[in-house]
């Protein structure tokens, strides 16, 4: 069922503010994220943070999407209301995005470094397809600057077509990952896969990503993404 995000969306462009992050002027779209470190994660001894992106707010227009009954795209892939509920599931903003049921679905996470260095990826993690125990590059493809990451094999447990319940996972995607100092791009894509009952290709509903490193990280927050309706 459609719903309007306007007060959600205030609701997140309140949290930015209260985070001294949003530097655009009167109406801007976007946000200019200077890296605050994941609330969860102390700085480290070497200037080691933890950054989280959020899965709704990197550019979704052109994202082509897929789903069980439906297929959504773009905007329309993000899930939930931003209700402090939510949160408590573990939606790190109360927002998820879904619907990666597409061989065609590639959705970017760009960052800027302002170094040469390394870092440790994770990718926040759900799926409506009850537990899904063997996703690996060949079914869900995690790259960073081009280079394909091996991460092995991910196990996910979750409810079979509960949206509203949704659970997410912290999966490590890559460590010691080298990035560059300037723009860098964590790219998923979804591949032809049998993860849907061995039959169709599936993907998971992501939350957010987290990277680890002792670089400055920027990022750029579309929070305009929050204005239109969600599901």
């Amino acid at each position: 069922m459609k719903i309007k995000k306007t007060i959600a969306a205030l609701l997140a462009a309140t949290t930015v503010l209260s985070l001294g992050a949003l530097t655009a002027c009167g109406g801007d779209p976007t946000t200019v994220n200077p890296g605050k470190p994941d609330g969860d994660n102390k700085p480290k001894p070497g200037g080691v943070q933890t950054y989280v992106m959020e899965a709704e707010y990197i550019e979704l227009e052109n994202v082509i999407g897929g789903g069980i009954s439906n297929n959504n795209s773009g905007l329309s892939m993000i899930y939930g209301e931003g209700t402090e509920a939510q949160k408590a599931l573990g939606w790190s903003n109360g927002y998820y995005v879904g619907f990666t049921y597409s061989p065609e679905c590639v959705m970017e996470f760009v960052f800027n470094s302002d170094k040469d260095t390394t870092a440790n990826f994770v990718a926040r993690l759900g799926t409506e397809l009850a537990n899904v125990t063997a996703i690996t590059p060949q079914d869900v493809e995690f790259s960073v600057n081009g280079t394909v990451l091996q991460y092995g094999m991910l196990s996910i447990e979750g409810k079979p077509l509960d949206l509203d319940n949704m659970q997410f996972k912290d999966c490590i995607i890559g460590n010691n990952v080298a990035i560059k100092k300037g723009e860098n791009k964590l790219v998923m894509k979804i591949k032809e896969n049998k993860l849907y009952n061995g039959t169709r290709t599936a993907g998971p509903t992501i939350d957010c990503v987290k990277i680890t490193t002792d670089a400055a990280i920027t990022f750029v927050d579309h929070v305009d993404n929050l204005d239109g309706d969600a599901i």
